[in-house]
């Protein structure tokens, strides 16, 4: 009885999908992919971490979601190895927190955003964004991040 529930609220959640021509395989995907867990986010989150470092070729600037307290503290101490960031800064008015949380994969919501400029010959590693939107990429740095290297921070909009 129980196989049988499973299927069909299986059949329900990629109905939609299936019906408006989306491929079977991306339906599936998308409904396995609400149901990980936060452990199971942070294993692939660290397998992922076991991408090759490789040095910048040109200065970066990128921004980082977190929240005020946090930033304040990374303003005067800078930002702790393995942090992620985003994969390049977009211009204009910073998204929502929710909305961020959302895009990005976070396991909490953010209430700043942090500008920061990598310079040129910064190690990096680029990786996808772990339970993040499709396509989403991300910057992690085995180094600590310079205090200097932050050159702002904005508060999200509610």
């Amino acid at each position: 009885m129980r196989k049988l529930m499973g299927i069909l609220l299986l059949g329900f959640v990629l109905l939609p999908d299936f019906a408006c021509g989306a491929p079977l395989g991306r339906a599936v995907a998308r409904a396995a992919s609400r149901r990980l867990s936060r452990a199971q986010i942070l294993r692939l989150d660290a397998m992922r971490h076991r991408v090759p470092v490789r040095p910048l070729p040109q200065t970066r600037t990128v921004h980082r979601y977190t929240t005020r307290t946090l930033a304040q503290q990374e303003m005067r101490r800078g930002i702790p190895p393995g942090r992620h960031m985003t994969a390049m800064a977009r211009r204009g008015r910073p998204m929502s927190g929710q909305y961020a949380k959302k895009y990005y994969g976070l396991l909490r919501k953010p209430s700043a955003r942090e500008t920061i400029q990598l310079p040129k010959g910064y190690p990096v590693r680029h990786s996808h964004a772990t339970n993040a939107a499709r396509g989403v990429r991300e910057l992690t740095s085995p180094q600590r991040v310079p205090s200097q290297a932050i050159k702002k921070v904005v508060p999200l909009p509610r």
